[in-house]
C-alpha cells in the first residue's frame, strides 16, 4: 500500500521573523515519580541550527555550554554550523535511518532500533550531560526522532514520570509545519523533493510509547538500562542530581 503523503511540503506556509531554531525547548518543569520537577537551564532539546540564524532563543542560558549533535557525518558535513567559542560541541551519531532523507514509515520500529544500538550512544551522551558546566542542547535535524529517543532515555533515567516524557515528546507536533518550511529555506528539502511519508511529519504517542515501555521494563529500570549500555554509574548519579537542581551547574 502506498504511504499517505503530508500536505506540509506544498511550500504554501511561510515562516516570519528572524531565522532560528523552531523546535527548541527547555525540558525543565517535568514531574519526577518521587516528587518535584526537573530544573530549568539544564537540558534543552531542539532542531539543527543553520548558518545565517540570527534569532536568540528566550531561554535561561544561551548559547548552551555544551551541544550534543546526534546527526550523522553526512548531515553535519552538508549543513555545518559554527557555534560560538563558549559552546563545546560533541558529535554522538545515533542512527542515519532517522535522518530526514531516510523517510522512515514506521517510527516506532526506528525508535526501537535506536535503543537496540544504545551501546553506541548512551554512555557518551550521559557523560556529556553529567559533565557539562551549564545548559546542554541535544539536537538532531528535526529535534524529534533521534532527539526524542535520547532525551527520553535521559529523562527516564533521572526518574521523570513516563507520562511527562510522552507529553514532552508530542509537544514537537506543533512545530513540524514551521520546521518543514525552515528546511525549504535552508535547502534540507526542496519544493520539488519527493514528499515525505505523512507519518514522518508527526510526533505520535504510538512512536514513543515502545521506547517508554522498553526502558521502564528493562532490568533495573531506565537508569540501569543506561548503565548496561555503557554509562558510568557516577555520571548517572551526577546527571540525576543536576536535573533535579541538586548540583551546581
Amino acid at each position: 500500500m502506498a504511504c499517505e503523503q503530508t500536505e506540509v511540503p506544498s511550500g504554501e506556509r511561510i515562516r516570519t521573523g528572524a531565522p532560528g531554531l523552531v523546535n527548541l525547548r527547555d525540558v525543565g518543569g517535568l514531574a519526577f515519580a518521587d516528587g518535584g520537577v526537573s530544573a530549568t537551564g539544564v537540558l534543552y532539546r531542539g532542531d539543527a541550527p543553520y548558518e545565517g540564524d540570527s534569532a536568540v532563543p528566550d531561554l535561561d542560558s544561551w548559547p548552551p555550554a555544551c551541544v550534543v549533535d546526534l546527526r550523522g557525518v553526512r548531515e553535519r558535513a552538508r549543513f555545518p554550523y559554527q557555534w560560538p567559542a563558549e559552546s563545546v560541541v560533541h558529535h554522538v551519531p545515533m542512527l542515519d535511518a532517522a535522518a530526514p532523507d531516510a523517510a522512515p514509515t514506521d517510527l516506532a520500529e526506528v525508535f526501537v532500533r535506536m535503543l537496540n544500538g544504545g551501546k553506541i550512544w548512551a554512555g557518551d551522551l550521559l557523560r556529556i550531560v553529567a559533565g557539562s558546566p551549564g545548559a546542554t542542547l541535544v539536537h538532531c535535524t528535526a529535534g524529534k526522532d533521534r532527539t526524542g529517543v535520547a532525551v527520553a532515555a535521559l529523562l527516564l533515567g533521572a526518574g521523570v514520570k513516563p507520562e511527562d516524557v510522552v507529553a514532552d515528546f508530542v509537544r514537537t507536533e506543533s512545530a513540524l509545519a514551521d520546521l518543514y518550511a525552515r528546511w525549504i529555506e535552508v535547502g534540507v528539502r526542496k519544493h520539488d523533493s519527493p514528499p515525505l511519508p505523512e507519518k514522518y511529519m508527526h510526533a505520535p504517542i504510538e512512536a514513543i510509547e515502545p521506547v517508554i515501555d522498553r526502558l521502564t521494563a528493562a532490568r533495573g529500570g531506565p537508569a540501569q538500562w543506561l548503565v548496561d549500555n555503557g554509562a558510568d554509574p557516577a555520571d548517572l548519579a551526577v546527571w540525576r542530581a543536576r536535573l533535579r537542581g541538586d548540583a551546581e551547574l
